[in-house]
This record gives C-alpha cells, sequence and structure tokens, in this order.
C-alpha cells in the first residue's frame, strides 16, 4: 500500500548518509515538541524506507539539513526509495523538505552555479515543479558557519503571523517558479532583506499538492531553537543584536510557524491550550489547564488504598527486605534502586516546618508541577570538548531524577484537588458498584489462593503518578521494588515520559488515555500457562468497556484492543463496511522471585483522546448516531469516564485473574476469548516460511496458547466454502479443534514450524508480528 492508513501515526525523519547531525537532532526535538503525543517521532535509516512497509504508519516524512548529493547517491541511485516516496505523497502522504531536503524535493537544483561547489542536475521527486537556486546569501562553505544568517521571513497572508525575525539559514535556496505558474503551488515565506519590493522577494518556503498528498519545503531552518548555537551564533553576527526578550518572542512565533506548517500538512497537534475535560470529565480550575495536560517532568505519586482499607499503603512499603535499604535523608526515607532512586514519605513531609494541609499539599503539588528538574549531567557531557563546538541537543533522562512516592497521613484526608486529572474518590464509588454488580464484596480482605495469609483485591491498592517515566519501567526495572511490594498492586498514571510498548516500541501517551501496570503473584506451578495472561487482560478490557459488544471493541492477536465498527478506519457510518483502528495494547514482563513468579502486567487503552487512532468516547458516539437513526429500545450505554472504565477493568481482570488461578489456565475461558477476537477464519500469508504459507486462522490451543493456523490447501471446505468457527460443543478436544485435530505430537517454535505429522502450524505470540491490515504475519524483529 503506497499510502499512509487512516490510522498513521509515525513521523520519519530521514537519518542517512548526507543528514546534518545537528539538523536532525533539532529536527527530532522540535517536532516531538509539536507533535507528541499525537504522534511518534522518529529516526528513519535507509534500510528502513528501502526494506520495509513504512508507508501505511507513516503520516509525515520529513528529510532534515545536510547535503543534496549524499540524499541523491543513497535515496535514488543506491536504494532506488525516491520512487516509493513519490508514490506515497500521490496517495496521501505528506513530505516536509528542509534546506537540503527541500533541494532533493525540487525538480532541479542550480547551486553555486560557476562557482567552486557548483551542483546542478534533475531531481525525481519534484515535488516543486521548478529549480531550487541558492546559495540566497553569499559566504557559505561546507562544514562551516561563515555563510550563516539570522533572516526575516515575511510570510503568506494565509498565516496567523506577518513575520518572522532571527531564523536560521545557512545556504539554502529559493524556489523559481516555471511559466507558466503552476496551480499546485502556493508561496508560504520570502526572504526579507532580498528586495524592498515584497512581490519581488525570493522564495523561501512553499507548500505544493501532490496528487493526493501534501508537501512543505523550506530553505531556511525553523527547526533551529533561537536561543542554542547555532541559531545564537547567527544572531550574534547582527548589527544591531537583538535583546532575550525579542529573541524569545522570536522563538515563540518560529514554533507556532513550525505548528502552522505542520497542520497546513494535515497533521493534528495537540493544542497548546485545550480544554481541560479532554484529559477527564473534569478538572479543578485552581490549576492551568495548560499545565495540567502537557507535563515536562514526572511528578509526584500517590500510594493509596480503598477508603475501608486505610491500612494497606503502610503495609504495602513495610517488608524489613524493603525498609533495610532505605536512608533517612531530609525527613524522606530514599530507596536507591536499579533504575530508579525513589523518596517515601507521607503527606506530611511536603510540609516539614508546619502542619500539612490540604491546601498546603495542592500548593505544593502545584510548585512542583511548575518547577522543571535540573538533569544530572551525562558522562559525554563531562568530556572535554572545545566550547566553539556545538553539540547535538540530547533528550532529558527523566529516570535520573529522584522519584517521590507519598502515602496517606492519618491527619489529613485525601483531596481530589491533588489529583486534578483523576478522582479517586469517584473511582472508589465506581469500584464498589462494579463489584456489587458481579455479586463481589468491596472493600474487604479476602484469603489468598496460595494459603499464605490475607490480600486485597486489585484495585484497592494504587499507585497514581499524574506524569511518570513508565508504570512498567518503575515496576519491572527496580529489582528492590518488584520483589518486595504487596500484591495485588496497580500503578496508574495519567501521562507517561517514556511508555513502553511491545518489543522496542514506544506507547504514545495522550490525554484521556488510560495507562496502568499491574503488579501480580502467579504460583511456580503455573509457569507453562504465562502466555495467558495477556489474553486474560484483553477479555477484561472488552468486557469492562464493551459488555454487550456493541461498541465494536474486539481482541487482535496477540495482545492488542482494537475496535472493528462503522465510522473507524475510514469508513462511514452506514456504508456497511466496518473498519479497524487500535485502542490499546497489552505488554507482560516476568520475574522469578522466591520462588514465585512476580509479573508485570502493562496495559494502555484510549478512553476519552480522538488521537492518534480512535477511542472508546468515539465509539459510543458512532453507537449514539446508529441508534438514532434506528428503532431500538435498547439504551445507550452510560458515557466512558477514567474512573469508571478502570474501575470496570480492575473488577473484571480480578474476577477472571481467581479463576484463572483455580481452574489451573484458560480453557474456562475459550468461549469468551472466540466470542472476542478479530480472527475465526481469517486467511492470511505467513511469511516466516520459505516459500511464503497462505493460512486459515483457526483459534488458539487451549494448552500452549499458540496461534492455530491450517494451510489454505489443507483447509476443511463446508457446503458454502466458509470454515466453521469454533463451537464447544464440537470443538471440545484438546487440541482446541477437535474434528481438525491429529493426535500426533505438536512441537512449537518461537517462529513457525508445520508440526510433524499434523496438519497445523502453530506460531508463539513473542517470536510473531501480525500485520492485521495487510494481512501479513511476520518474525518479530
Amino acid at each position: 500500500m503506497p499510502g499512509p492508513a487512516p490510522s498513521a501515526h509515525q513521523v520519519l525523519v530521514y537519518s542517512g548518509p548526507g543528514v546534518s547531525p545537528l539538523s536532525l537532532s533539532h529536527t527530532l526535538l522540535t517536532l516531538r515538541l509539536l507533535l507528541l503525543p499525537h504522534y511518534t517521532v522518529q529516526p528513519a535509516a535507509p534500510d528502513l524506507l528501502a526494506d520495509q512497509p513504512w508507508e501505511p504508519s507513516c503520516a509525515l516524512l520529513v528529510v532534515p539539513g545536510g547535503r543534496d548529493i549524499p540524499y541523491v547517491d543513497e535515496l535514488t541511485d543506491k536504494r532506488h526509495v525516491t520512487r516509493r516516496i513519490r508514490e506515497y505523497v500521490e496517495h496521501g502522504g505528506r513530505f516536509l523538505g528542509i534546506c537540503a531536503g527541500a533541494y532533493f524535493a525540487s525538480a532541479e537544483v542550480r547551486f553555486d552555479v560557476g562557482g567552486g561547489m557548483e551542483v546542478t542536475g534533475k531531481r525525481d521527486l519534484a515535488f516543486f515543479p521548478g529549480p531550487s537556486r541558492g546559495p540566497v546569501f553569499q559566504g557559505f562553505q561546507y562544514a562551516s558557519e561563515s555563510g550563516s544568517r539570522a533572516v526575516i521571513l515575511n510570510l503568506h497572508e494565509s498565516s496567523k503571523l506577518t513575520i518572522l525575525n532571527h531564523i536560521y539559514y545557512n545556504g539554502g535556496g529559493h524556489f523559481v517558479f516555471p511559466s507558466p505558474p503552476p496551480s499546485n503551488v502556493q508561496v508560504l515565506a520570502r526572504f526579507q532583506e532580498t528586495s524592498s519590493d515584497p512581490s519581488e522577494q525570493l522564495i523561501a518556503a512553499v507548500f505544493t499538492q501532490t496528487g493526493k498528498g501534501r508537501t512543505i519545503l523550506s530553505s531556511v531552518h525553523p527547526e533551529y531553537p533561537l536561543s542554542d548555537p547555532p541559531a545564537s551564533n547567527a544572531i550574534a553576527k547582527l548589527d544591531v543584536r537583538p535583546s532575550q526578550v525579542d529573541i524569545e518572542m522570536s522563538d515563540k512565533a518560529r514554533l507556532s510557524w513550525v505548528e502552522e506548517l505542520l497542520i497546513k500538512l494535515g497533521l493534528t497537534p495537540p493544542e497548546r491550550l485545550t480544554a481541560a475535560n479532554r484529559a477527564k470529565s473534569s478538572v479543578d480550575s485552581e490549576e492551568d489547564p495548560a499545565l495540567l495536560l502537557h507535563p515536562t517532568h514526572p511528578s509526584p505519586i500517590f500510594l493509596l488504598s480503598h477508603p475501608k482499607l486505610p491500612q494497606l499503603p503502610e503495609t504495602a512499603v513495610n517488608k524489613p527486605e524493603l525498609k533495610g535499604k532505605m536512608k533517612q535523608e531530609d525527613g524522606w526515607n530514599v530507596l536507591r534502586d536499579a533504575n530508579d532512586e525513589i523518596r517515601f514519605g507521607t503527606t506530611e513531609a511536603t510540609s516539614p516546618e508546619r502542619a500539612a494541609s490540604e491546601d498546603g499539599i495542592t500548593q505544593w503539588l502545584a510548585e512542583a508541577r511548575r518547577t522543571r528538574p535540573v538533569f544530572p549531567p551525562s558522562i559525554e557531557d563531562l568530556s572535554l570538548q572545545s566550547d566553539s563546538t556545538p553539540q547535538p541537543p540530547s533528550p532529558p533522562n527523566f529516570h535520573s531524577l529522584t522519584k517521590t512516592i507519598l502515602l496517606p497521613s492519618p491527619s489529613v484526608e485525601y483531596s481530589s484537588r491533588w489529583t486534578p486529572l483523576f478522582n479517586f474518590s469517584t473511582y472508589w464509588d465506581e469500584l464498589d458498584q462494579a463489584r456489587k454488580r458481579s455479586g463481589r464484596r468491596s472493600g474487604v480482605m479476602r484469603q489468598g489462593s496460595d494459603g499464605q495469609g490475607e490480600r486485597c483485591s486489585l484495585g484497592d491498592l494504587v499507585l497514581y503518578g499524574e506524569t511518570v517515566t513508565s508504570t512498567q519501567t518503575m515496576l519491572d526495572n527496580n529489582p528492590l521494588l518488584l520483589a518486595n511490594l504487596s500484591t495485588p498492586l496497580v500503578f496508574l498514571a495519567s501521562f507517561q515520559l517514556s511508555g513502553r510498548g511491545r518489543g522496542s516500541n514506544m506507547w504514545l501517551s495522550p490525554p484521556g488515555c488510560l495507562q496502568f501496570s499491574l503488579l501480580l503473584d502467579l504460583p511456580a506451578s503455573l509457569s507453562s500457562k504465562m502466555v495467558f495472561i495477556q489474553y486474560i487482560m484483553a477479555l477484561a478490557v472488552c468486557e469492562a468497556v464493551d459488555e454487550d459488544g456493541r461498541l465494536g471493541v474486539r481482541i487482535k492477536w496477540p495482545n492488542d484492543i482494537y475496535a472493528e465498527v462503522e465510522g473507524v478506519g475510514g469508513t462511514e457510518i452506514g456504508s456497511g463496511k466496518k473498519g479497524k483502528v487500535k485502542l490499546g495494547g497489552i505488554l507482560v514482563n516476568t520475574s522469578y522471585v522466591g520462588g514465585k513468579w512476580r509479573i508485570v502486567v502493562g496495559c494502555g487503552i484510549n478512553v476519552l483522546n480522538a488521537l492518534p487512532t480512535s477511542s472508546i468516547s468515539q465509539l459510543h458516539s458512532l453507537l449514539a448516531a446508529k441508534l438514532s437513526s434506528t428503532s431500538s429500545n435498547k439504551p445507550l450505554p452510560p458515557a466512558p469516564t477514567m474512573e469508571g472504565t478502570f474501575a470496570r477493568i480492575m473488577s473484571s481482570f480480578d474476577a477472571k485473574w481467581e479463576q484463572f488461578i483455580e481452574e489451573k489456565g484458560f480453557k474456562g475461558f475459550m468461549d469468551e476469548y472466540h466470542g472476542r477476537w478479530l480472527h475465526s477464519g481469517q486467511d492470511v500469508l505467513l511469511t516466516t516460511t520459505e516459500p511464503h504459507t497462505r493460512v486459515c486462522i483457526l483459534s488458539i490451543t487451549p494448552d500452549h496458547g499458540l496461534l492455530r493456523c491450517l494451510p489454505i490447501s489443507d483447509k476443511p471446505k463446508t457446503s458454502t466454502g466458509l470454515t466453521p468457527l469454533y463451537n464447544r460443543d464440537v470443538d471440545a478436544g484438546e487440541d482446541d479443534r477437535g474434528s481438525w485435530s491429529s493426535s500426533a505430537p505438536r512441537s512449537t517454535t518461537a517462529g513457525a514450524q508445520t508440526q510433524n505429522q499434523s496438519p497445523f502450524v502453530d506460531l508463539q505470540p513473542d517470536g510473531n508480528s501480525f500485520d492485521l491490515m495487510s494481512g501479513l504475519i511476520k518474525r518479530k524483529i
């Protein structure tokens, strides 16, 4: 598929031969600043562009500053990628070219004609149909700042801005319109200093429409912050040096213009001042919504418990093995674990000089949001470097910061003002109601299934951080916490700065995304059943958010939550065609500690946010629209909230987990799982075999949780030509597909292997990646 899918959310920045490391670094940082968490922004090596199917997931391809000739050598002559880029844009893709990237994307380059650095020639992308001629200003030299300038741009009247000051320039060209002028090109900016007549000023940036796609080419470097080298060095060359206030104003205008460019390309950046209810049903008005919804660093973390179980927070961190590792520092108990340094204290520790109060703690938390941390220098920063050599900026290392965990104090009751993005009073009420509906008691200790004393129910003990690095990493990568915290425990966050997905994937964390990690104990006797934990979580999420299935929430094997319904994924309501979009994902990590398994189950589910894909709230609106046009008497489910959704997931998973432990396996869930998943009877291409094999998906196996497939040539046919779906009465055999099973022994591998003397192909979830939209199962990289 040459164009982007409707749910495309990756921004790829070319990082191969010819790219300036400084331009690449600033391009990544600026785009991340403006686009996270709606989009991921990551470098793209030539191998990826040449060998991987990047187009469907790519929302924007960027070629940053550097040198045009190596771009031609690598992408056009060697890799033959230029044609794919052109087709991607023609089919609805978006392209941004900066400086050398703009030369590369013009129909012709005319650089330093007649000079010692002359470069001329046609270019294949040709998004701008004329030549790019440069340099605009004299003095340019490769690998030098001798020709750099801080320039003034006059912007097109469609911009909210009229002028940009102090923008960094170094060697870029200007765009020369062919005759007659093409109708698909719009001038975005002109170099003010090239003429006193605005209509004669040379063109610095253009917008073009190519097929269904959009491109923007810029001869200047809007990615460079003006207070840092090399832009600050160029500003220092000005005859009249601007004040720091003027530079800061120019820098804000620079970012606003880049944001305008991204919107013009068709992207949807997060709003800088969005309504607070984008993240939650209500946010305390005493805090700035922009600060709440666009955090810059980790926040304090609360350890809270069900109001009827106030003893839980203290006992959760009271094991001698944990307490003995803590040191007293300034009224806090400080633990230095493998990944994080964490200080523990009650809410009274926030006010050491006077009695703690609701107002005082609220003010302390607000100050923590506003105070940006000072990061310890890295080893690289401590090395000897010339002060005149500009160094590419590095992303902040949030893991190096000391984290704070606050326990309740008997003297001050919890206040919802402390957690404006998640109201725990509402959550406890919702949790009680969810348990009552399922016939379970709430707020009581229960006998543990392992006979080792009482425990609370899942959801009664909660770590909550407004902003954290990663709930998964903080539990899984800190062995002292992992081994000694009480279970079951759940770690919930409104925002994650370093969220983890499956493999090396990054988990996006937009406002309205429910993201949490469970800490559980699994008996060693069930170690062979760990693969089913992700399936149990998927079932719990589906049941909690879509009990009767009308919202279309489904399971994509092995660990994703999808919506399959009209109105998503480029489909329309009433079209009869259902689209598929991702709503969430699940990640499971395991560690063997003290004779039992400690399991960390991470989950993220889009509840209120429409981007980057879809959400439960959007599905609710689609169902409401559908019901309004029909005569259905079935009432609309309640609109989703963060607290209610989280409470129902906790209640549902807790019940299923108990059943899983008691029954020592997944067999009791097979009907429910096959009723919720997307794949029964689906034909896919298995690319982990040579030659590739077309197979039909049958089920998962109840003993090892493998994906059971049958080569198409062996697939039995019914009179209609359709594969029979799962039926407990017919297909209750040990191998999951009674009438098709074989008594021969089966072997399973991390990839795919046709079983000895068996018609089946069984696939392990950890060894394979399922590209649902392309109908491919590939080896996971």
